[in-house]
């Protein structure tokens, strides 16, 4: 075991937890009093990439921040927790563990952009390596064990905790020689876990919180008789002046002490460290973690009523920590102290924990108020509504749960059946959760932006999106809602659901525009060589995506678009073609459980190649639209997701969702001829539409007769341009309007028009062969535009 010592934190880059996780940690585990989920899903996302499993448990009381993302969370999972005593919450904890490595870090901050960066914390960090396990950690598992019966907490949490404390004691137990020792109030109050000295020089307190009547710190000062006590107390901190005056005018009166200091740190930063230090001699004795100076926290258990769930180090040092911040000496009741009144304890009204979709059956978690709870509940997410009845209860947690529910958000709105409001409560996608990705995308630790400057990252990706078009589930004989979420569970477990969230629209991207983290300014950032190595893997997994099946198309595609409307090709000439030939390949396939993601990503991937087309008339531009007849029609809010982003200076600046609906509404409806087209017997020959809006045929017949029959077929689309082309490289031309035929055959490199103005009876006898034409009315020479001009 390595330990880095107790050390303030640094003012650390806020997207990294206090400590760099270990690779190959298969269980994270964050403890913490209050939680922002968000931050704490950005900082733990490496770990996350790299295959680890992370669960986050809180105090249910303290409220959480959960973003504003709209899709339940599935990157971690939240675990709000209530203590059976009636106090709080408080360990603070980062621990990562693997068979046979693990990180362990005990210190005062909390899950949230001030505990982990902003304040001013202690942490202390132990790297647990080699073929043993020190006594703290060993310690440690079985404080895991027994936290869940000090805590109204849900089975998946227990199993996350149980995963943790085995990960821990894998490997054999061997005490270290002057390792902490871990201290934990569920058993003995921290207090009587103390070593205190029959005397000691000098006494040091810091912490963001005392008892009203100070009784916590002079309880400490008699234990530890010191000559000198110090109070580190930061601004704003919680406490009664009065009362704490009263326990310190004691403290002095005590016949060993000498003096009493009171000290404000100068820094900026808010000191919410809890540290209680003392020395005697150059021996000293240090206790970290996130302690107030309080009964609930020092002198009471967590079994006790009020008593707080607390976790703390006990260990020697040679030099002195709360020596280290500048402080300046202060009246307690000096205005730049601002103090705040101590926080009421939490009432006991009924608190929800959590709501939980596992498949399809949506579960919620109450912790009463007393021995009776509510018959139902009503979770309410956005618009949608799910009534869930009661089912099971242990003790005072009861379980409310229906097996069949949609909620498609990240928190929810919970009452009681009978109107009564019970709170928020975050909605976690359980089986995403606590799924190990095997071949995690980059994209799970870093944005698209980020990776098309890493060769590797690059080239993972693609590999990531290559593993979507491995295996399939049973398509046949199951329900197309169960289908799409076994095989959303699947994909999820295999690359993670950063690059699924892509594929299906859930992920915006800024693309087109040049702002900080677009892709149109990382792809401005690339050398030649960088922007050459792109355009080839981009070439390569748009050949490969052909054959996929549908969700890795849809990757693929999303991939291609975003990086052409980022600026990746510098003309339409270049990126219009690749466009249409991956819209080509996502309309090829065909799965009913992800057809509205197709329905949309191609209505916004055709009016993309449409711009392209006018900016640069594409070759077989009319043929790919008539293909793009889509099954489904696309939700409004999903094209709206895939197109945000795209607009600038490639596709425009207006090319956002409201005109990408009109564009592709024009370009994709059907009519009449389309159906006609469609309807062209294949033994005609192979039929498409031409870019000026007729049909081309290519043929194995005599052209000429053939373009008779087209014609007829088209009788009720008068003057198609009609183009055949044999097999022998001739070819004809053809207009027909009911009365009027118009041909055009090859004549010395020109062409010979021939005119028949009054076929009064039609032209089928003359197209299926039982009779000849008649002499033509007028012959000339032409070019074809000029004949279509005519």
């Amino acid at each position: 075991m390595l330990t880095a010592g107790p050390a303030w934190t640094a003012l650390a880059d806020r997207t990294q937890t206090p400590v760099p996780l270990p690779d190959g940690a298969e269980e994270v585990l964050v403890l913490a009093n209050r939680c922002d989920l968000a931050f704490a899903e950005a900082c733990l996302r490496s770990a996350r990439a790299a295959g680890a499993r992370v669960t986050v448990l809180y105090d249910a009381h303290t409220g959480v921040t959960v973003g504003d993302d709209t899709s339940p969370i599935r990157d971690l999972l939240p675990v709000p927790v209530v203590c059976r005593s009636g106090g709080a919450f408080r360990a603070r904890a980062v621990i990562a563990a693997s068979p046979t490595m693990a990180t362990v870090s005990i210190g005062s901050g909390d899950a949230t952009r001030g505990g982990w960066g902003g304040d001013a914390e202690v942490w202390t960090h132990l790297r647990v390596d080699g073929a043993t396990v020190p006594t703290l950690v060993t310690d440690l598992a079985d404080w895991l064990r027994r936290l869940p019966g000090q805590l109204w907490i849900e089975p998946a949490g227990v199993e996350r905790l149980e995963a943790v404390a085995r990960l821990l004691t894998a490997r054999p137990h061997a005490a270290e020689a002057d390792e902490p020792l871990l201290l934990a109030n569920d058993q003995v109050p921290i207090v009587e876990q103390l070593p205190f000295p029959s005397g000691a020089d000098r006494l040091a307190v810091a912490a963001p919180a005392f008892d009203p009547a100070g009784r916590a710190l002079g309880e400490i000062a008699r234990a530890v008789r010191a000559l000198q006590v110090r109070l580190l107390v930061p601004a704003g901190v919680r406490c009664d002046a009065t009362g704490l005056a009263a326990a310190l005018d004691e403290v002095g009166g005590l016949p060993e002490t000498g003096e009493v200091l009171v000290q404000m740190p100068s820094g900026t930063r808010y000191q919410h460290a809890g540290a209680i230090e003392w020395w005697t001699g150059d021996a000293g004795v240090l206790v970290t973690g996130g302690l107030d100076c309080s009964p609930e926290s020092l002198l009471l258990t967590s079994a006790d009523p009020g008593g707080h769930c607390e976790l703390a180090l006990l260990q020697e040092v040679t030099a002195s920590l709360l020596d280290a911040p500048e402080a300046r000496e202060v009246a307690l009741g000096d205005p730049a102290l601002g103090m705040r009144t101590p926080e009421p304890v939490p009432s006991a009204a009924a608190r929800v924990l959590a709501v939980r979709l596992l498949g399809d059956r949506v579960e919620a978690s109450l912790v009463a108020a007393g021995s009776t709870a509510p018959d139902g509940l009503v979770v309410t997410a956005g618009e949608t509504s799910v009534k869930l009845p009661w089912t099971a209860a242990e003790g005072r947690l009861h379980t409310y749960a229906v097996e069949s529910g949609d909620l498609a958000a990240r928190s929810a709105q919970v009452r009681a059946a009978d109107g009564t409001q019970l709170g928020a409560a975050v909605i976690t996608d359980v089986a995403g959760a606590v799924v190990r990705f095997s071949h995690p995308s980059p994209l799970e630790s870093g944005a698209l932006a980020d990776v098309l400057g890493d060769a590797t990252a690059l080239q993972g990706l693609f590999a990531s999106i290559a593993q979507l078009a491995s295996g399939r589930t049973v398509r046949h004989g199951v329900p197309v809602d169960e289908r799409r979420a076994n095989e959303e569970e699947r994909l999820r477990a295999m690359v993670g659901p950063a690059l699924l969230d892509l594929a299906f629209g859930r992920a915006p991207i800024e693309a087109g525009a040049l702002a900080p983290g677009s892709l149109a300014t990382a792809i401005g950032d690339l050398d030649a060589a960088q922007r050459d190595r792109v355009r080839q893997q981009v070439l390569r997994l748009g050949a490969a995506a052909a054959g996929w099946p549908l969700p890795a198309r849809l990757a693929a595609f999303r991939v291609v678009l975003v990086l052409a409307a980022g600026g990746l090709w510098p003309v339409p000439q270049d990126w219009t073609p690749l466009l249409a030939a991956g819209l080509d390949a996502l309309i090829a396939a065909d799965d009913e459980a992800f057809a509205a993601e197709q329905a949309a990503l191609a209505t916004v991937g055709i009016a993309a190649v449409h711009h392209g087309h006018q900016l640069a008339p594409l070759s077989g531009f009319e043929d790919l639209r008539a293909q793009v007849r889509l099954d489904h029609a696309a939700p409004e809010a999903m094209v709206a997701r895939f197109a945000q982003g795209l607009a600038g200076e490639v596709l425009g600046g207006d090319f956002r969702a409201e005109g990408i609906a009109v564009d592709a509404g024009e370009l994709l409806v059907r009519s009449l001829f389309d159906d006609a087209v469609d309807a062209i017997p294949e033994s005609v020959g192979s039929v498409q539409r031409s870019d000026t809006g007729g049909v081309l045929v290519d043929t194995v017949k005599d052209p000429r007769r053939t373009t008779l029959l087209v014609l007829d077929l088209l009788r009720d689309f008068p003057d198609t341009h009609v183009t055949v082309r044999g097999s022998a490289g001739t070819e004809t031309h053809g207009w027909w309007n009911g009365r009027r035929l118009v041909l055009l055959t090859p004549f010395g490199g020109r062409w010979r028009g021939s005119l028949w103005p009054g076929l009064m009876t039609g032209i089928a006898t003359y197209a299926k062969g039982a009779s000849q034409l008649p002499a033509a009315a007028r012959t000339w020479i032409t070019e074809v535009a000029q004949m279509e001009e005519g």
